[in-house]
């Protein structure tokens, strides 16, 4: 049963709607959005084995860190240059996240939990997240916000990134259980990914019919 966590079963479904609806899309950053998903679902797949087996699976979220930082820096670059030229945010963000990540990896040993990285990563992603923003409201261009993929796709990345920094800086007040053993902070893991993944499906399906009209 642990194979089908909520988490699991979420990433299941945006990666069978990342294959069918974007996967063929000319544009990389669906590509690239579609492999980062897959790699994600076999991190968690092989973390639970792990676990069932009872051994220590911490190393493998701080490998896979490596290519969340990178998938998610790729996107939201993709969706800022639409309007800006982003690379000098990029390359600090870029460095200072990298930069932490490795500064860690020779200061702790390599299985704990690289909650340093997985801070600075989250509070960098959610401005990106709210410049792209602004930059959207200072576009004199229509855009139909409802149907805008990219628009939808930096939302879930907000939800999610903003709603990790707070649970992490707030980390000793969410360890009270409420369903069972799982502990409030894994609720709102739980519910942060269920909204990441739903709106990436809602981004696939507006690309999608934005592909058509295209066409």
């Amino acid at each position: 049963m642990r194979y089908l966590s909520p988490i699991v079963i979420s990433e299941i479904i945006c990666l069978t709607s990342a294959i069918l609806l974007v996967w063929k899309d000319k544009n990389i950053f669906w590509k690239v959005i579609t492999c980062y998903i897959a790699i994600a679902l076999g991190t968690e797949l092989y973390a639970i084995y792990l676990a069932s087996k009872h051994i220590h699976n911490l190393w493998l979220f701080n490998i896979f860190l490596i290519f969340e930082s990178s998938s998610i820096l790729y996107g939201l670059y993709c969706c800022l240059k639409e309007y800006t030229s982003p690379k000098p945010i990029f390359f600090i963000g870029s460095g200072v996240v990298y930069l932490t990540y490795f500064i860690f990896l020779f200061t702790h040993p390599f299985t704990d939990s690289n909650t340093l990285t997985i801070s600075v990563m989250s509070v960098f992603f959610t401005l990106y997240c709210l410049y792209y923003y602004y930059l959207l409201l200072k576009d004199e261009n229509f855009i139909n916000i409802k149907t805008h993929p990219e628009f939808w796709w930096v939302t879930g990345v907000l939800f999610y990134y903003f709603g990790s920094t707070m649970s992490n800086i707030f980390d000793g007040l969410f360890t009270v259980k409420i369903i069972g053993v799982a502990t409030l902070r894994y609720c709102i893991y739980v519910l942060l990914n269920l909204i990441l993944y739903s709106l990436w499906v809602y981004s696939f399906i507006c690309r999608m019919k934005q592909r058509k009209l295209h066409s």
